[in-house]
């Protein structure tokens, strides 16, 4: 479900990529039950929606927001300052992409290979930044996919010691590394076993990232660096009885209703009570307005969020201007 177009976060980017890569060359231009979970939290002392005073510092000094909190319709978590300033850049940038579009048109037409070549590497540090090759952008969406991880970050999924179902998977990079990591640590404690299939990854196929006729199963990324994706729709594997009581894992979705949908089915089975979200924020490449506003509400059957944590996503070359981060939310119930 990752598709390229929003990892590259511009429509217009697709545009242009799709006249250049027209070449050989790279695409982008379980089953058992798991253990059930306990009972969601109920509020208490622990989850405190932000103060008036603590707001103030927030918007005046750009003082952290402590966490964990209850999310209020007001909460900017989704709206941060280095957001609204990386939503701006965007479009300033797109208008720049827009010009070398027109450049690499007359390129095609004169089927001028060096000048494509050459306004492709301006597209490239338009979107990812100066220096950043077309090579270590790939390399990067092999390793990572859209959003990039590291060993804080895996490690702070499995801390809460639940499995995993990872919606929208892509090629299952993040998948890979949480079951690498699961395994690891399983081994290092010497634990005789572990649970088949702790980790789950699933994409409807229609939109994967890399082009898996050239990334097929026998090359060495591959094998590296991807999962075993089922093919299914994200609200259909969300349902099915032996994903109850799953953290739920939404990498980089795409914009529009693909990730409430999912979410709000979710959240239907009391079991269901943990989603690492990883994206950006309002007016972002990820998601939609309608699903920021329902982590941030009592929905109606009573459920509310409540933010957890938010880490930021490591800096790796290749990964681009975006600023996503990792959201971890908890559900608990009100009545």
């Amino acid at each position: 479900m990752r598709n390229l177009s929003h990892c590259l976060r511009t429509d217009h980017t697709v545009k242009l990529l799709s006249l250049c890569f027209a070449s050989n060359t790279l695409v982008c231009l379980n089953e058992g039950a798991p253990q059930k979970s306990s009972s969601p939290a109920a509020p208490s002392q622990e989850y405190k929606k932000v103060s008036t005073n603590q707001k103030v510092m927030y918007k005046i000094f750009g003082k952290e927001l402590p966490t964990p909190r209850l999310l209020t319709p007001s909460d900017p978590i989704f709206q941060t300052s280095q957001m609204k300033r990386g939503l701006k850049q965007r479009k300033s940038d797109e208008h720049i992409l827009e010009e070398i579009q027109k450049d690499i048109i007359s390129c095609v037409q004169a089927n001028d290979r060096k000048c494509i070549e050459t306004n492709m590497q301006r597209v490239n540090e338009v979107l990812y930044g100066k220096g950043v090759t077309m090579q270590a952008r790939e390399e990067f969406l092999v390793k990572y996919g859209c959003a990039p991880y590291d060993d804080a970050i895996l490690d702070r999924i499995i801390s809460f010691g639940k499995p995993i179902m990872d919606i929208g998977a892509g090629n299952g990079q993040w998948s890979k590394a949480l079951s690498d990591r699961v395994e690891g640590r399983a081994v290092k404690d010497q634990k005789k076993t572990m649970m088949r299939d702790y980790v789950v990854a699933y994409d409807d196929g229609s939109a994967i990232p890399l082009n898996t006729e050239i990334y097929h199963k026998l090359t060495q990324p591959a094998r590296d660096y991807f999962f075993k994706v089922q093919t299914m729709d994200g609200v259909s594997a969300v349902k099915q009885i032996k994903n109850r009581g799953r953290i739920l894992l939404l990498v980089y979705p795409p914009p529009g209703k693909m990730a409430i949908d999912i979410v709000k089915s979710y959240a239907e089975f009391p079991e269901n009570d943990l989603i690492v979200l990883v994206g950006e924020g309002v007016g972002g490449a990820n998601g939609s307005k309608e699903l920021f506003d329902y982590l941030r509400s009592v929905d109606e059957d009573g459920n509310i969020w409540v933010l957890l944590e938010s880490m930021n996503v490591p800096e790796v070359e290749g990964g681009g201007k975006g600023f996503e981060k990792v959201f971890i939310f908890q559900k608990i119930k009100t009545k």
